[in-house]
């Protein structure tokens, strides 16, 4: 598959086949994730595997979270929500954070944010050369505080994703996008 198919063929699907991922591929992928621009050479990504009675204490987290945001007083509701949210964090076959050390400049610190971005998307291309979706989380999981906790996360430091891997279960289509062409603006 050359670059430009892989790119637009890629696709974040969050249904996976029960068939689990081996950390060693994670580790492979890193290694050459790892190769983005980065100013000044900071290097400011580090990444925590979550796994075995870590993923339960997440999947915990995710199942507090849903009933804290939920409107239902409902107990029938509030129990289907608890556990689809326990289950949508136990089905993930593997889960690991990006997290950016946080520069003291705020200019190095946007930059750092924005290779570790660089670094998720190589990592997203490279699962899926492998047959692997990758689901990149942003939501309030990623960033309460039980989660900080539970990852080690330092006063310094900030999450840039929960990366949600697995082979995927279904086929998606793309979702259209408009033509680079329409948002060229150039000034001479």
């Amino acid at each position: 598959m050359n670059l430009q198919q892989l790119i637009k063929e890629r696709r974040s699907i969050s249904a996976y086949q029960d068939k689990e991922v081996p950390g060693f591929l994670i580790e492979e992928l890193l290694e050459t994730a790892i190769w983005v621009p980065n100013h000044k050479m900071t290097e400011p990504w580090r990444f925590v595997f979550i796994q075995g009675e870590a993923k339960e204490k997440l999947a915990e987290i995710n199942r507090q979270v849903a009933v804290s945001k939920t409107n239902s007083n409902s107990d029938e509701e509030l129990k289907i929500v608890s556990d689809n949210a326990y289950h949508k964090i136990m089905n993930v076959p593997f889960i690991f954070f990006v997290v950016n050390t946080l520069h003291p400049q705020e200019k190095l610190r946007e930059e750092d944010y924005a290779s570790s971005s660089c670094l998720i998307q190589n990592f997203s291309l490279l699962a899926w050369e492998k047959g692997l979706s990758t689901f990149w989380k942003t939501g309030k999981l990623a960033f309460c505080e039980e989660t900080a906790e539970l990852i080690g996360l330092k006063d310094d430091e900030r999450v840039v994703g929960q990366i949600q891997v697995g082979y995927p279960a279904k086929n998606q289509s793309p979702v259209p996008r408009k033509s680079a062409k329409e948002r060229i603006t150039i000034i001479e």
